[in-house]
């Protein structure tokens, strides 16, 4: 299960941006993730739990993940497509795209703290 490999690198990633005080503040992780970024965000919260028991540093922080949706630029004319069904077709001029521009990403987004 690579998804807690992938949560070990969110926390690494954390520890490593915020100081010892500021991450005890820590109140919420959000990360976005891409449909094509081979990551399931039901697996990925439940490995987030199973790494966080009570007491460890990160284990009142609440993950929450929020799923991206496939989008193109056609190379013809330029219009932004949302995929449906896996076919990357520009609903524009109907040519065939494979310049992606979201749904591969998983990133945290946004870090929240009590103040």
């Amino acid at each position: 299960m690579h998804e807690t490999s992938i949560v070990n690198s969110i926390i690494k990633t954390l520890e490593q941006e915020f100081e010892p005080g500021k991450l005890d503040k820590m109140k919420a992780i959000y990360l976005k993730v891409g449909k094509l970024s081979n990551i399931e965000p039901r697996l990925l919260h439940n490995a987030y739990t199973a790494n966080q028991p009570c007491g460890s540093k990160f284990h009142h922080v609440e993950l929450n993940i929020e799923s991206t949706e496939i989008k193109i630029k056609c190379e013809s004319c330029h219009h932004i497509t949302q995929i449906e069904n896996y076919r990357f077709i520009c609903e524009k001029c109907d040519k065939p795209s494979k310049n992606l521009i979201q749904g591969e990403e998983m990133l945290i987004h946004k870090v929240e703290f009590d103040d």
